[in-house]
């Protein structure tokens, strides 16, 4: 009576262990147990319903969306369509395993070898669930700590962005005053230019006034000197 108490406590177990969907890791995969799955006519829910599959139903992997998360599935009656993946297990449903396991269970003796050995197959199974559910778990926690270098790599992105912004406006200021400063010069060199063309012109008269009224001045002191 215990082993039989033992077997039944670690059936419920492994039903519910594998309450959690599993992502598909062959081509042939089972409709989860937990939700109704829809077959749509395309990758998205935009597309049509085809149908609304069982639960546990097998199904024969064909094409998988990454990006959108959807697989194309074909059924044992040759239906295809898509579903989501996350819907997809790769074993069948603890629903029907667990009435597989009642049924092998009421068609089996009630000998200590055969519970013993169903208590076996149950343990062998809880150990695989176990190591899934530990590789899930570490791949959220894996996927986690992407998404948030992917966060501070965005946000590190912005900053920049409204760095380079400031930045390049800092530039265009720079240039505005760049090209004030160049036509102030530009008319600076006209100005001097034109008071060395003033000077160099005021020298020139200065120079012609005086090489004519010098000689005339000393002419002039030349014929008083004489009527003295």
């Amino acid at each position: 009576m215990n082993k039989i108490t033992y077997f039944l406590a670690a059936s419920m177990f492994f039903v519910f262990l594998w309450g959690v969907p599993l992502t598909a890791r062959a081509e042939k995969s089972y409709a989860s147990d937990q939700v109704e799955v829809l077959m749509r006519t395309g990758p998205s829910q935009q597309h049509a319903i085809v149908r609304m599959l069982k639960s546990g139903v097998a199904l024969e992997v064909l094409e998988r969306d990454q990006n959108k998360g959807y697989s194309r599935v074909r059924t044992t009656g040759g239906t295809e369509g898509w579903v989501l993946s996350r819907y997809l297990m790769a074993e069948p449903a603890a629903r029907e395993l667990l009435e597989k396991l009642s049924s092998d269970f009421s068609g089996s003796d009630s000998r200590p070898d055969s519970i013993r050995a169903q208590a076996d197959l149950v343990r062998h199974e809880l150990g695989m669930q176990k190591k899934q559910a530990e590789t899930l778990e570490k791949d959220n926690k894996r996927l986690e700590a992407e998404l948030s270098k992917i966060r501070q790599l965005s946000a590190n992105a912005v900053q920049l962005n409204g760095e380079n912004q400031e930045m390049r406006q800092q530039v265009a200021d720079l240039k505005m005053k760049l090209g004030e400063l160049e036509q102030e010069n530009h008319a600076l060199s006209g100005q001097i230019e034109r008071e060395w063309f003033y000077a160099g012109a005021l020298v020139l008269f200065a120079g012609l006034f005086l090489g004519l009224v010098i000689p005339r001045i000393q002419r002039r002191k030349r014929s008083r000197y004489n009527d003295f």
